[in-house]
């Protein structure tokens, strides 16, 4: 993209310059090119200027996209770890006992959840 950036600027330069020659000597020549050909000039460079710009806006857009995706599918890997792993019972015996794995009591005689997220005490309230 610089390379392209600086082929920008050297036909915008070329052009300025063709027109500025057309004011200091107004004769029908110099005219005549800065009105075509420093236009043509002109046009081309701002069109890869515009075209640099929108290659890195699209790239930023699509890095920014990556890093929320990543972030997203951290969050949900995590909670899909915290769920599996949270007490144990899942893997464990509580298969065979017909427990789904989503709770497991402690000794105190308290239910957890399986992310960890509230604890619900044995009179049925939740605390956190």
């Amino acid at each position: 993209m610089t390379r392209l950036l600086q082929v920008s600027a050297v036909l915008t330069l070329l052009g300025l310059a063709l027109m500025v020659w057309s004011m200091v000597a107004p004769t029908p020549m110099p005219v005549i090119l800065a009105m075509s050909v420093g236009q043509l000039l002109g046009t081309l460079a701002f069109g890869m200027f515009g075209y640099a710009v929108l290659v890195d806006q699209v790239r930023k857009q699509r890095v920014k996209g990556v890093a929320a995706a990543a972030r997203r599918a951290a969050a949900r890997h995590a909670a899909a770890g915290s769920g599996a792993a949270g007490s144990g019972a899942a893997g464990s015996g509580a298969a065979g006992s017909g427990a789904a794995g989503s709770t497991a009591v402690s000794s105190g005689g308290t239910a957890s959840a399986a992310a960890g997220a509230a604890a619900v005490q044995p009179d049925g309230e939740a605390s956190s």
